[in-house]
């Protein structure tokens, strides 16, 4: 089941590259997170679009959102894709693609990639709630940075 714009964000609890547990719902007390969905460090487009939001993150920042990305990978693998690309956010361990399956981000069949963790964004407010969302229609797809930055300013406004 996809979570939607309006419905109430799964909270959860992972592992986080600062080494930490991650709580959505704790992280929640301090500011909006913009949780990045995202199949596999160091494949091609995850390589590339990180790379371009590592370029701009001081823009992300400016949101007033707080980005995490998450993916079943290794806490070593995200630690050395971390240091390899730059990344200043915190990337977090979906062991089994728990978290991934709450919120339906799961590439569906019909693509090479079917059950892979799909590329997906959701804006969670403060108060829980999803304030908006992007799926990549086809696993490949990036999502163009000027329409996700203003989408997440105006959503936050």
């Amino acid at each position: 089941m996809a979570i939607e714009t309006g419905d109430t964000a799964p909270d959860f609890t992972v592992g986080s590259t600062d080494g930490t547990e991650f709580t959505l719902s704790e992280k929640l007390k301090e500011k909006p997170v913009l949780l990045n969905f995202y199949a596999g460090d160091f494949g091609i487009n995850c390589t590339m679009y990180m790379t371009k939001f590592a370029e701009r993150y001081a823009e992300i920042q400016d949101t007033g959102a707080l980005l995490v990305g998450i993916n079943p990978d290794s806490m070593d693998l995200h630690e050395s894709f971390k240091s390899r690309v730059g990344i200043p956010w915190e990337l977090l361990h979906d062991k089994d693609q728990e978290v991934s399956k709450a919120y339906g981000a799961i590439v569906g069949p019909g693509h090479m990639t079917t059950g892979y963790t799909n590329r997906e964004f959701f804006l969670i407010g403060q108060n829980g709630k999803v304030l908006w969302t992007w799926k990549a229609p086809v696993p490949k797809t990036l999502p163009d940075l000027d329409e996700l930055l203003a989408a997440v300013r105006e959503a936050l406004q």
